[in-house]
Order: C-alpha cells, then structure tokens, then sequence
C-alpha cells in the first residue's frame, strides 16, 4: 500500500500532510500505515484546526509533491473554496446577506447550541468588524469553547427558493479567523462546474470521517481535545483495535454519557458528545493521544477497566456484546470491602436456597444487584428495605446504568436509590394523609389473590388501622391489604391505591395507583423492572423445585435464561429440546445483557396440573430466578411422573420407558380419582358391598332369605 502511494505523492508531501495531526505518536503511525493515494491527504488538510488561508496555502505546497493524477483531486479543492470565499467576500455585491451567530457549548444540552445571534450583517467586513466588537466589549468572558458561525444567503437562496437555505457555512474562531467551511450549493443545483468530482461535497473543508489508523491498544485511555469548535477535553477507552477487519487500525471505545451512563463508539466516526453531530464537530485524529493522569469524575470508571483491558484485551470485546456484566458504570468493580455488607444484603433474598449458595462461593454483589435483591423481597418490611437501600449508599460504590441501545438510563445510581428512598416514604405519607378519601381492610392471609369479607369504610387510616386489630382479633391475620378509595371520583381517578400490612401491622408495600406526576414526579421503582441480572443459582437441569412459600407446586427444571449453549449442552440429555434451547442460548444471553428486563429472569421446565379427570403435564412453566428453592415436600401420586422425568435426564431411564410410566401414572390417578368420586357419591355401598372397594375380601356367598 505504501509503495502504490509512493507512485503519485513523495514522503515529503506525506509528512507534511500529516503535520496537521497534534500528537507525535498518532502522527508517525499515520505516516507509516495508511495508504495516501485515496484523496485521504487532502481531507485531512480540509478538516484540520487550521485556518482556511492555511489550508489553500498547504493545498498549494502539496500540489507540488503529487503527481498529475492526484493534482485533479486537489485543484478540484482548491476551486471549491476560492469559490466559496468570493462569493463571502463579495457578498454585498450580490445582494446577499449574512447570519453570525455566536455558538458555544451548552452543559445541559451536552453540545453547541446559539449563545447569542443570528446578527443580519450585508458584508463580510460588516460581520467582522461585528465579531472583533463583541469580544472586546466582554475581555474577561471564557472563549475557550466558543466560536462564530456565519451562514451565507445568495440572492436565490432567498428569493428563489420556497424556504431560505443557507448556500455556505463557516465556522470561525472568537477572532475572526476562518477554519471550516460547509459548502450546500452542490445539494441543491446539479449544475455545478465541479460537482461531478469526487472529492467535492460538503465536507471537504470540514469535520469528516476519514479512516485514519492508530497505534493503541486496549486499555489505552485518549484524550480528545479539539477546542474552541467542542468541549474538551473529552476521555475515552480503548475497548477494541482493529474490530473490524476491513478498516485495519480502526478501535472502538467506551466513553462517559450524561444520557446513557457509558456509551460506545467508533472512533474515527464519534466525537464522544451526548449533542447533535454537526459539520464543524472536529474528528479526533487532528488532537487525540494516549493519556496517563487524573480522570474528571465520569471517567472514574475507566482506571479499573484499563487495568482488566491491558491484562486481558478480549476483555474489551466481551464487555462491549454485553457477555461480561449488564452495562455498567464500573463494569470492573468490586464492592466497597470484602464482604462489609454483603450478608445483610443476602438476607433479603426470600429462597433460603439461593441465600446458602451465594454464601458459601462469597458471592459479592455489585451495586445494583444488592439494590435489587432488597427490592425484590415478599419478607422484609418497606422501612427494612429503606434502611438496606441507605446502607448501600453508605457503603457500596456509585456506578451508571443503561441498555446497550439507550432504551434505560441511569447515570448516577446513588442519586437514583435516593430517589426511591424519597419515594416510598413519600407514598406512605400520601396514603395515609387525610383527605377525601374513605379506606376499607381485607385479610389477605389465606391467599394474597383470593378475595374475603370486605371491612369499611373508615373516614381516615387511622380509625382503619385501628379497627384492623379488633375486627380480625380472633384470626391472627398474617396479611392485610388496606384499599383507599376517592369520595366522589372524577374521571382521572378511579383506581384504588393499596397498602399491605404484615402481622405486626408493619408496612411491607404501598401502590399508588393514580397520582399527579406534574406535582409528585415519576415513580422511580419502575426502574428496578428494567434491570436484569444474572446472579448466580444452585439448581441443575433435573432438580425439582417450587416458588418461594408454594410447595404444592412442583417444577422439574430444563432450562435457566441465564444458561449459555454449552451450560445447556452439559445439563440436558440429547434430545430436540436441548438442541433447540443451545441454538439460541448464547444469542439470548447476550440480547439479555444488554437489554434484558426481569421477564428475561426465568426459570423453564415442566409439571403436572390436576384438572379433575386425569392429570396434564405441561410444558415450559416458568419461576422467576431468584423465587426459587428446591421441593421438600413428597409430591402428589399425579405429580410423580417428574421422578420419572429426571431419572430420564440422569440417564438411568429410556425415553420409551419414561413415556409408558407416564401412562401407568396417568391411569393410577385417573382411577384413583374415579374411586373416590365413586365413593363419594354412593357411600351407602361400601357398607353393604365392602368387596366393592376392597380386594382382600372372598366372594361372598349369596342366599334367600325366607318371606314370612
């Protein structure tokens, strides 16, 4: 490649092509490995932070160090910007018109926006006598990350056209110097003299996206900064070189993002900004470098993560798919010291199953993950969870969240447990807070979805809550929902907000079911529905398991959505289902890391209903992960068809025999269940026909009996 660019420009126009770039290391890496003879050289001169009067200066002297061939792309080059300065220094002649605006970045926006302007002004000389005034009148202002835009109106852009559109665009320093010009003339008239070459378009004295080659590694941390046209400087990973075969030297990186935590990009293509893309947004090869040093606070994560990178540089590939952790802040973190509060964490967790493993392999769990396995618990009281939530905060360390297509965000995860602190202790308040309202109770201590005797309505919780202890004396409820509900409702609210009690009359839940956001503000809990998370579980394919306080409802475990193909190829027996379940294993594993919610946190197998001729095996039932604990009870007659079902994934068990067990269980029940009904309905005949339902007795001997 070198050797062909050799053919048509000279080291030393190559050399001095790439003095546009700032740091010495990316510059003689450049000079090394890219390829010259594509028209690369001379949009690097076109999209450098030097003035426009440099660059047609550089155009010139390369012209000179190319050969014939070349020399079109430049000329081309060169006619599109004299041009386009003409028509700027000539603007009042065509009674044209020009716009400067003055542009600077914007912390809230997180890009450029318009501090001041657009001045109307009929002449360049007008507009810079405009821009010279305006910076001396405020000498003590910050300049560093502002600069002037001028747009440009030819007499046919505003009179011969439905909607003005600017012909050109330039960007200008604080002083007036001219650095990057955007030319819109050949996107609206065909006609031009040079628009049918390729190197004339819109960028070509502007920000482009040329492939340049790098010399860092993974790991590597960079720092960008392209002053006054962005903010700066910016910080960003190294995650992966070269991951992309077809643009060899190209590296993605992670960077920090007030909307989405930590994003991902290419670096050739991303200016690592949360703002709108725009033409005068420089690319990071005219002042990126490999940087050792202190990070600002968003970068935090990166000292960690560079560690793992130089140790491990597939590490950056397999954090970048997700196949590491859920996108996270600190995705190489670890808690706060060993073990400080990672038993109080594991008591929140309801399968004593669970709790015992992560135990017994010292299971420390991230941020987050604590922070959901309070959330998720039935046991623990909402203040018991206040004060787990405040403990983490105390003690564990701060990170962001978000899903690989910025679908859920959260940049701060201290500020966001915060918030649910403030949130729930505010819908407690708002419950029980007087108004007009009426409440009503109900134990709930048999089933939580069975509906019983309806107590109220009270004028207040208070007389509720007391009532709740006289009413239900006698029953040692364990249960209680309370429900409050709106005198004379209008239209928006209807709902029923709902409070749940545990025995001791303690706060374990509160919903409420309609409430002014303008005023009160998002629910932040939700949030916790869009985590996912694989924490890691006991059971194996074949285990007989159940939820949480419901052992009359076995399962026998197939399949986990935390198992990758070869966890599922290890734990089935070969068979369509488990060949099925590999194919698409690592794909869904991956899909759920970096965009998984908790309806992606389920366990698979199958059991037995009993409807009331026959039992019925169904498949694929599913339990959330962190819900299940092994069966301890004997199962039912109808259920065991699940023994025979895992001594079939144990391999001690033929499938023909399985399925011809599963029939003998199936008619065992059937007439087990006809018998008792038989019984049921004609008991009279076990008294007078007790061969009838039991077959140790003889036949017994008929006679007559003598009429009187």
């Amino acid at each position: 490649m070198d050797s062909q660019a050799d053919t048509v420009i000279t080291d030393a126009g190559r050399e001095f092509v790439c003095s546009c770039i700032k740091d010495d290391e990316l510059r003689a890496h450049m000079f090394k490995h890219m390829g010259m003879a594509d028209g690369s050289l001379c949009k690097i001169i076109g999209g450098s932070l030097k003035t426009l009067d440099e660059k047609r200066a550089m155009l010139e002297q390369l012209r000179k160090e190319v050969s014939s061939d070349y020399a079109e792309a430049i000329d081309s080059g060169l006619e599109q910007l004299d041009t386009a300065l003409d028509l700027l220094y000539n603007v009042d002649r065509d009674r044209g018109i020009l716009l400067v605006s003055g542009m600077f970045y914007g912390e809230e926006e997180r890009g450029h926006d318009t501090f001041d302007g657009p001045f109307p002004v009929a002449s360049w000389d007008a507009a810079q006598t405009l821009m010279k005034q305006y910076v001396d009148d405020d000498p003590d202002e910050d300049w560093s990350e502002s600069f002037w835009q001028i747009e440009l109106y030819t007499a046919e852009d505003l009179h011969d056209r439905p909607r003005a559109q600017a012909s050109l665009i330039f960007a200008a320093t604080m002083t007036g110097d001219l650095v990057f010009l955007s030319d819109r003339r050949n996107q609206r008239t065909p006609h031009q003299s040079i628009d049918h070459l390729p190197w004339n378009n819109s960028k070509h004295f502007c920000a482009n996206g040329e492939v340049y080659y790098t010399p860092w590694s993974p790991g590597d941390i960079i720092k960008i900064d392209s002053r006054p046209f962005d903010h700066g400087p910016r910080f960003a990973i190294v995650l992966e070189d070269d991951y992309d075969s077809s643009f060899k030297g190209q590296v993605w990186c992670a960077y920090p993002s007030k909307i989405y935590g930590v994003e991902e990009g290419n670096l050739r293509l991303r200016d690592f900004t949360d703002g709108f893309l725009d033409d005068f947004t420089p690319s990071a090869l005219y002042t990126a470098e490999r940087y050792i040093g202190d990070l600002p606070d968003d970068c935090s994560f990166m000292l960690e993560l560079s560690k793992k990178l130089h140790d491990d540089p597939s590490y950056g590939k397999q954090w970048s798919d997700g196949s590491v952790v859920h996108d996270c802040l600190q995705p190489y973190r670890i808690s706060a010291g060993a073990g400080a509060i990672r038993s109080d964490i594991l008591e929140f967790l309801d399968s004593p199953d669970i709790k015992e493993h992560l135990k017994d392999i010292g299971y420390e769990p991230t941020t987050p993950e604590a922070a959901f396995i309070v959330n998720r618990s039935s046991e623990k009281t909402l203040q018991q969870k206040i004060e787990a939530w405040q403990k983490i905060l105390e003690n564990m360390p701060n990170c962001a969240m978000n899903r690989r297509y910025g679908t859920f965000n959260i940049p701060n995860f201290h500020v966001f447990l915060r918030d649910v602190i403030r949130w729930e202790r505010k819908k407690i308040a708002r419950f029980k807070q007087p108004g007009k309202h009426m409440y009503f109770f109900e134990d709930k201590t048999g089933s939580p979805h069975e509906s019983g005797c309806n107590y109220g309505p009270y004028t207040s919780y208070e007389k509720c809550f007391e009532a709740i202890w006289n009413e239900l004396e006698e029953e040692n409820p364990t249960s209680i929902e309370i429900t409050r509900r709106p005198i004379d409702p209008n239209e928006d609210y209807y709902a029923a907000d709902k409070l749940m009690l545990d025995a001791n009359g303690k706060v374990m839940d509160c919903q409420l079911r309609c409430i002014d956001k303008e005023r009160e503000g998002e629910d932040p809990t939700f949030a916790f529905e869009l985590m996912w998370f694989d924490i890691p579980t006991p059971f194996h394919a074949g285990d007989i398991i159940c939820r949480h306080g419901d052992p009359g409802d076995p399962m026998l475990l197939l399949n986990m959505q935390t198992w990758t193909t070869k966890r599922v190829m290890d734990e089935l027996p070969p068979s369509t289902y488990r060949e099925c379940a590999a194919n698409k294993a690592d794909d869904l594993l991956r899909h759920h890391r970096q965009n998984g919610d908790t309806s992606d946190m389920y366990a698979y197998g199958c059991q037995i209903e009993y409807p009331l001729e026959y039992p019925v095996y169904i498949g694929e039932p599913s339990c959330f992960l962190l819900d299940m604990e092994y069966c301890r009870t004997p199962l039912k007659p109808e259920a065991r068809i699940l023994y025979g079902v895992r001594a079939y994934l144990d391999g001690n068990l033929g499938l023909d025999s399985l399925i011809a067990l599963s029939s003998l269980f199936e008619l065992q029940a059937l007439v087990k269940k006809k018998a008792k009904r038989f019984e049921g309905e004609d008991g009279g005949l076990k008294t007078r026909y007790p061969e009838l339902f039991d077959d140790t007795i003889a036949p017994p001997t008929r006679f007559k009996t003598k009429r009187s």
